[in-house]
């Protein structure tokens, strides 16, 4: 599972509720539409489901359709995931290790795919709501399937622009990224969501 990827109040504000899914899930494809890729550094907070914070790590991602995400985080943490939208590779440099497996564009598993994947099936996934102030605009979605890994996702967008993305997992757990120097349609390449795994290391499963 890729974890993407925040924290924030919502007060003080005159919000515009869109009633029903059909409204904000348009909304959101629409502010993701012309998104081919996205390259950011990102900072990441897991809460307990008591609230305790039980990790922080930051980083570089680079996602771009179809499929194709780079993931990359920095020590004491480190730990690399690509995947080229069929095959992911999880990294582990201090194990020594490198996990293999089919990638999952299952949006209620992997809600990294909202920035990478099929827009047209969001509805199919997640009811989605919207409130608006001004430039900022904060989507909610509650998955609609029974087996999804997350109870709720949250993005929130200043203009066209994702800044934060929270996760709330089915044990409780919450997770915050934020977004920072994020570009909108970077250049990349195929050898960038490819990995060959070092010599020596412990492989884990096959494609």
């Amino acid at each position: 599972m890729i974890r993407t990827l925040f924290t924030g109040l919502l007060f003080m504000m005159s919000a515009i509720c869109y009633a029903g899914g059909q409204p904000a899930a348009g909304e959101l494809r629409m502010r993701m539409s012309d998104l081919e890729s996205l390259s950011a550094d990102f900072e990441q907070t897991v809460y307990a489901a008591e609230g305790d914070i039980v990790q922080q790590a930051s980083g570089h991602m680079l996602a771009a359709r179809p499929g194709r995400v780079r993931w990359n985080t920095d020590a004491p943490f480190e730990q690399l995931i690509v995947t080229n939208g069929k095959t992911l590779w999880l990294y582990d440099p201090d194990l020594e290790q490198v996990t293999i497996k089919p990638f999952d564009a299952d949006l209620g598993k992997t809600p990294a795919v909202l920035f990478i994947g099929d827009l047209q099936a969001l509805e199919d996934s997640y009811s989605v709501s919207l409130e608006e102030e001004g430039t900022s605009a904060l989507f909610t979605l509650l998955p609609n399937k029974a087996d999804s890994l997350y109870e709720k996702v949250t993005l929130r967008f200043e203009g066209l622009t994702p800044v934060t993305m929270a996760l709330w997992d089915t044990l409780g757990q919450k997770t915050d990224i934020h977004f920072d120097h994020l570009q909108r349609n970077p250049p990349w390449t195929v050898d960038q969501f490819e990995f060959i795994p070092p010599e020596g290391v412990d492989i884990i499963g096959d494609e």
